[in-house]
């Protein structure tokens, strides 16, 4: 008979995604993740590999989370402002939450990841994409968007101000300021009304080692 696992994986997930989150991939030593993982560096290795490896497994964590937040939000039906709208206030919600690390996890490694592995580098520029592309669907659906000439461009603006938006949390920026900004955006659509508040359900971050790359926050 094997030797018991000496601690929980997805507690340690858990915590490794938070600690990533506030420190970025190139501010969190392997020794800040044995001290906030409660392990010892040999059962670190045996369970997840290396720094990058287990960065790697946070990020699908992380995505999984995303998904069921961002990604819902932007998944059919929803379609055109509509849409658009559900995306700043599901965004604004989670990169302003009143415990734990603000901000996205992707953006801020983008932001302190220089010199990261050059497959992690891949990934969250990848993450980045997708959210361009499932905001240029979600624009697409709606019929009086969809012939735009510049409807790539408008998926480019919407996906870099919720990325600014983000930053601006990490920041400290209140929500309120974060939802005037989105309502500025969202007045290229056309009227924009107020953003509503505690739509979004609360979402725990999905286990698994998935590698499907998904949308940003």
């Amino acid at each position: 008979m094997g030797r018991p696992r000496e601690f929980d994986v997805e507690t340690a997930l858990d915590r490794a995604t938070e600690l990533f989150w506030q420190r970025g991939y190139e501010g969190t030593s392997v020794q800040d993740l044995v001290d906030a993982l409660g392990v010892n560096r040999a059962s670190l290795y045996a369970t997840f590999g290396d720094k990058a490896q287990l960065f790697d497994a946070v990020l699908d964590r992380y995505q999984g989370w995303v998904d069921a937040s961002i990604g819902q939000a932007l998944a059919p039906p929803a379609a055109g402002a509509e849409a658009i709208r559900a995306y700043f206030s599901v965004l604004v919600v989670r990169a302003t939450r009143k415990a734990g690390p603000r901000g996205c996890l992707v953006l801020n490694t983008v932001t302190g990841g220089a010199t990261a592995p050059v497959e992690i580098q891949r990934r969250v520029r990848a993450a980045i994409e997708a959210t361009t592309a499932q905001i240029l669907q979600a624009l697409a659906r709606d019929p009086e968007l969809a012939d735009r000439p510049d409807l790539s461009a408008l998926a480019r603006f919407f996906a870099a101000e919720g990325h600014g938006l983000s930053i601006l949390a990490r920041a400290g920026v209140p929500p309120q300021e974060l939802e005037r900004a989105a309502k500025v955006a969202l007045s290229v659509l056309g009227s924009a009304p107020p953003l509503k508040r505690g739509t979004e359900r609360s979402v725990r971050p999905a286990a698994g080692r998935r590698r499907r790359v998904g949308s940003s926050l």
